[in-house]
C-alpha cells in the first residue's frame, strides 16, 4: 500500500559500488514494517519513492529489518533521505543488533542523497533485529532506504573526479543555474530518447535517460562520446556523440535559476488531474520531467512564479501548476483530539486532523447533485468493515433507475442515520468530484488508514464554502 512504500532513493551524487555481501531494504521485500500515516515523495524521472511524516510523538515508525539471506556478523549500517530546511535536524534511528539497541541521531536537513553510516553492528539473521525511525522529532522525518555491508566489502570513497549526476531532489531550491563553462560550449539536442552516462562508456551507470529533443550544452569530448551539461538535472553527463545534433541556444528559461519563493506552504497535499512535473515552472513540454498521476500525497514547500506570472508550487523534485495542486483549506473552527474535515469544493477534499495539526489528506468522491452529501457538523455512528449497499433499504428497487447493490464495501463508517458514510469506492476512480449516493469514498489505503484511526464519535465537518 501507498503508505508502506519504501524504496531505494537513487544515489547519484556519490555512487557507490555494490558489493555481494550487502543489501539494501526497502518496501519491496514485504519484510518492512510501516505504522503510522507515512505519506510518499517521489523523484522525478526515477519512478523511486520515499516516505516522509510530519514531527509526531514517536508512534509512527519504519522498521527495516536485517536481512534473513545475509549471514550474522559485523555490518557498516547506512541510511539516506532527501534533506531540505524543513526536515529534522534530530531523525532519531534506533539499531537493534547483537550487542544492544543503540540510539543513533541524524540531521536530515542535509547529506541527502547519499548514503550517511549509521555505524557498525554485529547482526544475527532471524533475530528480530534492524534499524526503526520513529516520527520523534522537530520536523519533517524521511524514510528513505537502509543499506547493510559485511564490514570487509565497505568500499572506499572514490577519489577521481566524477561527473554531476542527477542530484537526489531536495527540499532547499537549487542556488545555481549552471556549471562554469566555456562561452564557447555549444548547444545541441536529443536526436531521441537517450541515456545519459557516467563515463564515456555504455557499461558506466545511467544517470538520466531524456527524451527527444532535450537541450544539452556540449562540454568537450571523450572518443566517441560528447561531455554534456544536462539542464534538466543541473548537472554534467556523458552521451554517444551521434545521438545529439545542432541548435539553437535554448529559451532563458533553461539555464535560468529557480525562482525565489513568493510564500512559503509546507503542507501535505495531493495531485490532481495528470499532474505534471516540471524542472522549471514553465508550461514547456520540454520542461516536464514526468507524470505524477491523479490523487498522489505529495509534500509542498513553497509557492512560485512562473516567467508569465502563473503559479506553480514547488515539491520534492519539481514544479507543479496550480491546477494539478489540491491543498487543504483551513477549516472554520478545529476540535480536540482526531476529527475529519470534509471539504465539497472541487476537488473533494477530506483531511484528518489531531487538534489543529493536519494528519493526512485525500481527494474523496462526494454526492451527485440529485444526491448531495449532506453539510454540517456530523460524529461517526457505526462502522461496518465489510459491507454490503443495496438501495432497497431506501425503499429504492436496486434494479431501477438509481438502484445499487454494492458487495465488499470496505471500511464503512457510517455518520448519518440514512446511510451517508465514509468508505472504500472501490467501483470508481474519480476522486474528487461528484459520483456517490452522498457518501465520501475514498481509495483503499487512505479507507484502511481512516478506519485504523478513527473511531466511533470521531467528529466528521462537512463543508461547501
Amino acid at each position: 500500500m501507498r503508505y508502506a512504500l519504501i524504496l531505494a532513493i537513487a544515489l547519484f551524487l556519490q555512487p557507490i559500488t555494490a558489493m555481494a555481501a550487502e543489501l539494501v531494504v526497502s518496501s519491496s521485500d514485504l519484510s518492512v514494517q510501516v505504522s503510522g500515516p507515512w505519506q510518499t515523495g517521489t523523484t522525478p524521472g526515477t519512478n523511486q519513492d520515499y516516505l516522509f511524516r510530519t514531527p509526531g510523538a514517536g508512534g509512527a515508525t519504519v522498521f527495516w529489518p536485517f536481512p534473513t539471506s545475509l549471514g550474522a556478523g559485523q555490518y557498516q549500517v547506512y541510511a539516506n533521505w532527501v534533506s531540505g530546511p524543513d526536515r529534522a535536524s534530530n531523525a532519531t534511528y534506533y539499531v537493534a543488533s547483537s550487542d544492544s539497541t543503540q540510539t543513533v541521531t541524524e540531521n536530515q536537513q542535509t547529506n541527502g542523497g547519499s548514503w550517511q553510516s549509521l555505524g557498525t553492528f554485529a547482526f544475527t539473521p532471524g533475530s528480530g533485529q534492524g534499524v526503526t525511525l520513529t516520527d520523534s522529532a522537530t520536523g519533517i522525518v524521511v524514510a528513505g532506504s537502509v543499506r547493510y555491508v559485511t564490514v570487509s566489502d565497505v568500499p572506499q570513497a572514490a577519489t577521481a573526479p566524477q561527473p554531476t549526476a542527477t542530484p537526489a531532489p531536495t527540499a532547499a531550491a537549487p542556488t545555481t543555474a549552471v556549471p562554469s563553462t566555456s562561452p564557447d560550449a555549444s548547444w545541441t539536442v536529443a536526436l531521441g530518447a537517450t541515456d545519459l552516462h557516467a563515463g564515456p562508456d555504455a557499461g558506466t551507470d545511467t544517470l538520466a535517460s531524456v527524451p527527444q529533443f532535450s537541450y544539452l550544452q556540449v562540454l568537450g569530448y571523450s572518443g566517441d562520446w560528447a561531455y554534456v551539461y544536462n539542464p534538466r538535472a543541473r548537472g554534467t553527463a556523458y552521451v554517444r556523440s551521434n545521438a545529439i545534433g545542432p541548435s539553437d541556444p535554448p529559451p532563458a528559461w533553461v539555464t535560468a535559476p529557480p525562482p525565489a519563493p513568493v510564500a512559503s506552504v509546507e503542507m501535505m497535499g495531493r495531485t490532481v488531474g495528470k499532474a505534471s512535473l516540471a524542472y522549471f515552472p514553465v508550461d514547456d513540454k520540454f520542461a516536464y520531467t514526468s507524470s505524477l498521476g491523479h490523487n498522489v500525497p505529495i509534500l509542498v514547500h513553497d509557492r512560485v512564479q512562473g516567467p508569465d506570472g502563473s503559479t506553480w508550487y514547488r515539491v520534492d523534485g519539481g514544479y507543479l501548476a496550480a491546477g494539478s495542486v489540491r491543498l487543504p483549506r483551513p477549516p472554520d473552527r478545529t476540535f480536540s483530539g482526531r476529527w475529519i474535515d470534509a471539504d465539497l469544493q472541487e476537488p473533494a477534499m477530506l483531511t484528518a486532523y489531531e487538534g489543529s495539526r493536519l494528519v493526512m489528506d485525500t481527494l474523496a468522491i462526494k454526492g451527485t447533485i440529485a444526491n448531495q452529501t449532506p453539510t454540517g457538523v456530523f460524529t461517526i455512528l457505526r462502522r461496518v468493515q465489510d459491507e454490503t449497499m443495496d438501495s432497497g433499504t431506501l425503499g429504492i428497487d436496486p434494479h431501477g433507475p438509481g438502484g445499487y447493490h454494492l458487495e465488499h464495501v470496505l471500511n464503512t463508517q457510517y455518520f448519518t442515520n440514512d446511510g451517508a458514510s465514509i468508505h472504500y469506492n472501490w467501483w470508481s476512480s474519480n476522486f474528487g468530484y461528484s459520483g456517490s449516493h452522498g457518501c465520501l469514498g475514498v481509495d483503499l489505503e487512505d479507507s484502511q488508514f481512516i478506519w485504523n484511526w478513527a473511531d466511533i464519535g470521531t467528529p466528521v465537518v462537512i463543508r461547501n464554502s
